[in-house]
């Protein structure tokens, strides 16, 4: 798996940078009427969520991606460069608004539904980070998701070469198939079962929801994947890879917000191959991060360290 241990940014995440905006519902959420709510913004995007969460467990990283020239971009750019985050190849776009989404919360922290606006990074041609910045230059770990354009996720496959180690999420059922022309090229991959079915194209077949996630994963090494994390739900997280494919327990808690956990998973992962856990261990760190994102509002809460997931005192 990748070094993570540099003083630089080692790591450039490249994806959605969006400002978020979620609805916690006083009450459950009902169709054609009006429910009372508390508003929250703030940044999101999973490329950019993932990142946030690094930042929490001191590890450093830089963000690329495209933003508007409106206020939300210029919001976006401060908040994220005071938490730590590398933004030099962020770029401002003249005349574009910048990503949105919005989410629907009910009370017991369950999405009812949500919304996005993501046209600035879905519309990014394949040339957009070339040439290539120098924090991209300089990283040892490019992160990708798939709120990109296949063509540009295919460029910088190509522009990482041999010399970076590529991660990626499949962000969406919908998404997921974006990843199919880079397969071969992901050190690590991230998705849940249904991602993996799509990513496969085989969730439009009859059995597609009985398909179990060590088959699928064991097709995504087929398909030239080094290692990959297939999370289910409540389910135990499925981990593949050269020396086998084995499955660690989800930890159980009370879900206060389901945003950004899947991120977290992430984060908490890749910070566990930072300090040189294998990856069952680095994934158990994942799974603390994720189960702490959970429990607390908003992806990368305040609570989050490495201490905290680590079991180290």
């Amino acid at each position: 798996m990748p070094d993570f241990r540099s003083g630089r940014p080692s790591i450039a995440l490249i994806g959605a940078i969006h400002l978020d905006t979620i609805a916690h519902a006083a009450v459950p959420i009902r169709r054609e009427t009006s429910t009372p709510a508390r508003f929250v913004s703030r940044p999101g995007g999973v490329a950019t969520n993932v990142a946030r969460a690094l930042a929490r467990l001191d590890i450093a990283c830089a963000l690329a991606g495209v933003v508007g020239d409106d206020a939300a971009g210029a919001q976006l750019c401060t908040e994220l460069a005071a938490q730590g985050l590398d933004m030099s190849a962020v770029r401002r776009l003249q005349g574009r608004a910048t990503g949105r989404y919005l989410a629907l919360h009910d009370p017991d922290g369950s999405l009812a539904a949500a919304v996005v606006d993501g046209e600035i990074t879905e519309t990014l041609p394949a040339e957009a980070f070339t040439p290539l910045p120098t924090v991209l230059t300089e990283a040892t770990v490019w992160f990708l998701d798939t709120n990109l354009p296949p063509a540009t996720l295919t460029r910088l496959a190509q522009d990482a070469g041999g010399r970076r180690r590529l991660v990626a999420d499949a962000v969406s059922q919908a998404k997921a198939p974006r990843l199919a022309a880079i397969l071969p090229r992901l050190d690590l991959l991230f998705c849940n079962r249904a991602e993996a079915a799509a990513l496969l194209a085989l969730d439009t077949c009859p059995s597609a929801d009985d398909l179990a996630a060590d088959d699928l994963a064991a097709a995504l090494l087929e398909r030239g994947v080094a290692a990959c994390c297939v999370s289910d739900g409540g389910a135990p997280l499925t981990l593949a890879d050269n020396t086998g494919i084995r499955r660690l327990d989800v930890p159980h808690v009370t879900v206060r917000d389901v945003t950004g956990a899947g991120d977290a998973l992430i984060a908490g992962t890749l910070a566990g191959l930072h300090h040189d856990r294998s990856l069952d261990a680095a994934a158990r760190a994942g799974l603390a991060a994720a189960a702490l994102t959970l429990s607390a509002e908003g992806a990368a809460p305040d609570s989050l360290n490495w201490r905290a997931i680590s079991g180290e005192d």
